[in-house]
């Protein structure tokens, strides 16, 4: 019994260690310069777009072109799950006594209903970069415009990597729960550490891949000539040590 209370132990710690300790650290206040910087040493430039809007617009597009793909694929399989569902409930199948095909028809139809709502709010709801982009666009001043579009980068992507730290971290406390639930029964400690790992897997995901908002407005700095920041980078080392170091792509 102790030895199982040990390796849950061990894999909740685990689990808070790795997710949390691998976090990079972002500096709030953005690069040095700002935005704003990049804005007025491209607002001079003859292209039909600034640098700025060209980001924006891209990032914009690509917005556009996901939702419109996952709304689409969740209206076919939300159809699919409604019309399995309708046609299991439908069924006279006199072997069927308990009931079985009306009550997994009724749930591929509730599940269907909701996929479809999903995918239906999808295609409706534009993105927040669609919706950046759409109020800029009627700007007509050129500075003006390259500075509300250099704005709007990096707003989205303040936002975006806010979300990731949010659902990094709700990821660790439902990973830690489970454990902590699962070690007060009789099942084997290997669950516990499958699960302790699946969510510390996870919640790396959200701690350390980039938002394409993120992507975009570090990628229109670096085309701008404002060096980003480096990241703070922090892991676990050999024999359970930790160590610290600083990441900068070029």
């Amino acid at each position: 019994m102790k030895t199982q209370r040990k390796r849950v132990l061990r894999a909740v710690t685990a689990l808070v260690v790795f997710a949390a300790v691998s976090v990079p650290v972002f500096a709030e206040g953005g690069p040095p310069g700002g935005p704003r910087i990049v804005a007025r040493q491209t607002a001079q430039a003859q292209n039909r777009l600034s640098l700025a809007e060209q980001y924006l617009s891209r990032l914009s597009a690509k917005s556009k072109r996901t939702r419109t793909i996952a709304g689409s694929a969740g209206l076919a399989v939300g159809a699919l799950f409604v019309g399995g569902g309708l046609a299991m409930m439908s069924e006279d199948n006199e072997a069927d006594w308990l009931g079985f095909g009306e009550f997994f028809g009724a749930m591929a139809v509730i599940t269907g209903g909701i996929t479809v709502a999903g995918g239906g709010l999808a295609l409706a709801i534009p993105s927040p970069a669609e919706r950046a982009y759409k109020k800029i666009r009627p700007i007509e001043d050129p500075a003006l415009r390259e500075a509300a579009c250099a704005d709007a980068l990096s707003d989205l992507s303040r936002k975006g990597r806010k979300t990731r730290m949010i659902m990094g971290g709700l990821t660790c406390a439902l990973g830690v729960a489970g454990v902590l639930s699962s070690s007060g029964g009789e099942d084997s400690p290997d669950g516990a550490v499958c699960s302790a790992a699946f969510a510390g897997g996870v919640a790396l995901y959200w701690f350390l891949v980039k938002s394409p908002a993120e992507r975009t407005y570090r990628a229109y700095l670096e085309r701008g000539g404002v060096k980003p920041v480096p990241d703070l980078v922090l892991g676990i080392g050999p024999r359970g040590g930790f160590r610290a170091g600083l990441s900068l792509d070029f």
